[in-house]
């Protein structure tokens, strides 16, 4: 009789369990292919109007149009990002919380495409605030008060 309490015990743990689902490091994957998806479009078009002899282009120094490539990929990251963790979580304020520490790095880029400010520069402080802004964008679903999703195993 023990067995067969201990059985049903057991597929009622199973029915009951749940866990938080957090996807938030896919959905920063997805978001980073679309920012870079922007970057090569951007320097594909670049090159080959470069080629093509648009005045424009030889009168852009080499490092304004970089930055300003790298800033067009940061802001379509930035709005996927948005768009992506609003269709996933249903609420437009976690969406906001999850992407906007994201934003001084669009604000750096466009600071680094108006005034020259050297590229090592510019990754030394985008790469050791992307940390930061990942860790925060990871720990904005794992605050009370989100929905969790639950899922039977």
């Amino acid at each position: 009789m023990t067995t067969a309490l201990h059985l049903e015990r057991m597929r009622q743990i199973r029915k009951d369990a749940s866990y938080e689902y957090n996807d938030t490091s896919r959905t920063l994957l997805v978001a980073l292919f679309y920012g870079a998806c922007a970057v090569l479009t951007l320097v594909i078009y670049g090159g080959g109007g470069k080629d093509a002899g648009w005045l424009l282009m030889d009168r852009v120094p080499a490092w304004q149009l970089h930055m300003g490539v790298t800033c067009v990929g940061l802001i379509t990251f930035f709005v996927f990002l948005c768009i992506l963790e609003f269709l996933e979580t249903k609420s437009r304020t976690t969406a906001w919380r999850s992407s906007a520490p994201w934003l001084p790095l669009v604000g750096l880029t466009a600071l680094a495409t108006s005034v020259h400010v050297p590229i090592y520069v510019v990754f030394l402080v985008g790469g050791s605030y992307a940390v930061w802004a990942y860790r925060r964008t990871c720990s904005v679903r794992r605050t009370p008060g989100l929905r969790k999703r639950k899922v039977s195993v």
